[in-house]
C-alpha cells in the first residue's frame, strides 16, 4: 500500500478507485437485474431496505470513527516532527553559553544529527517507514558530546542543565516518530472495514427498483462515498508516505535552517 501512494498522485488515485468501485457496482447492478428479474419488480425493498439502513448506520460509524483517530494520528505525527525540532533549536541556542569550543563540537553535533534526518531518513521513513543507521549514529555521537562537556560556571550548568532535558525530549520525539512511520492498520480493523464495505454494497445492488438508473446510480454513490473515504483513511494512515506526507520542514527552519542548506 505504501508503495502505491509513493507512485501514485493522490488526485489520480481518488479518480481511479472512485471510478473503478463506481463502474463495478453499476455493472453488478445490471448483471443482478439481468439474471435475479425479480429485483426489477422491487421484491423484498422494503425489508432490504431496512436492513441496509441498519447495516450503513454501523459501518458509517465505525468508518467515521477510524478516520478521525486516524486524523489525529496524522496531527500527533506531524506534532512530533516539531517537538523533534524545537528541543534540538533550543539544545543549540542553550549552547552558546559554554562558548567555545563546547559550542561549536555541540552545534556541529546537531547539525550531522539533522542533516542524517533530512537526507538519509526521511526518505527511508517515506519508502519503508524505517528509521535511519546513519541518524541513530549522529544521535549518539550527539549525547557523547554533550557528555564530554563540564561547564565551568553556575550560567554555563544552567544552560547545559536544559540541553540535556531538552535532548532527551528530542529522543522521546523521535521515537515516536519512528513509530508512527510504520503506518497501517490493525489487521482485524482493516478486515472490519473490507467486510463492511462489502456487505453494504451487496445490499445496495439488492435493493431493487423498476428503474434501472434509479438503481445503479444509489448504489454507485454508495460506492463512491466508501472508496473515497478509503483512500482518505489510507493516506493518513501512512504519515510520511504519498499525497498526504509530513515533511520535514520544522527541521529546516529557523535555527536549524543553515545545517540543511
Amino acid at each position: 500500500m505504501r508503495g502505491i501512494l509513493n507512485t501514485v498522485p493522490t488526485g489520480l488515485l481518488v479518480v481511479a478507485v472512485v471510478c473503478l468501485s463506481f463502474g463495478g457496482v453499476v455493472l453488478a447492478v445490471w448483471l443482478i437485474r439481468r439474471y435475479v428479474p425479480a429485483t426489477r419488480e422491487e421484491f423484498n425493498s422494503e425489508i432490504v431496505a431496512a436492513m441496509l439502513g441498519v447495516l450503513a448506520a454501523f459501518f458509517g460509524l465505525l468508518l467515521a470513527f477510524v478516520v478521525v483517530i486516524q486524523f489525529q494520528n496524522h496531527d500527533d505525527a506531524r506534532a512530533n516532527v516539531e517537538t523533534e525540532a524545537d528541543a534540538l533549536a533550543a539544545i543549540v541556542r542553550d549552547n552558546q553559553a559554554l562558548g567555545a569550543p563546547e559550542a561549536d563540537r555541540v552545534r556541529g553535533a546537531v547539525a550531522t544529527y539533522v542533516r542524517a534526518v533530512v537526507q538519509d531518513e526521511w526518505p527511508r521513513l517515506r519508502a519503508a517507514g524505517q528509521e535511519s543507521p546513519r541518524a541513530a549514529a549522529a544521535l549518539d555521537s550527539l549525547y557523547e558530546t554533550l557528555q564530554g562537556i563540564e561547564p565551568r560556571t553556575y550560567r554555563a550548568r544552567v544552560f547545559y542543565d536544559d540541553s540535556v532535558r531538552q535532548l532527551n525530549i528530542a529522543l522521546d520525539a523521535r521515537r515516536n516518530r519512528l513509530a508512527d512511520g510504520q503506518g497501517g492498520l490493525p489487521a482485524e480493523v482493516a478486515a472490519l472495514i473490507i467486510v463492511g464495505a462489502v456487505a453494504i454494497l451487496s445490499y445496495a445492488t439488492l435493493v431493487g427498483s423498476r428503474s434501472f438508473w434509479f438503481h445503479a446510480i444509489g448504489a454507485g454513490l454508495i460506492a463512491v462515498l466508501i472508496s473515497f473515504s478509503l483512500v482518505v483513511l489510507l493516506g493518513l494512515s501512512y504519515p510520511y508516505s504519498g499525497g498526504l506526507e509530513i515533511e520535514p520542514t520544522p527541521l529546516q527552519e529557523g535555527v536549524l535552517a543553515e545545517f540543511t542548506r
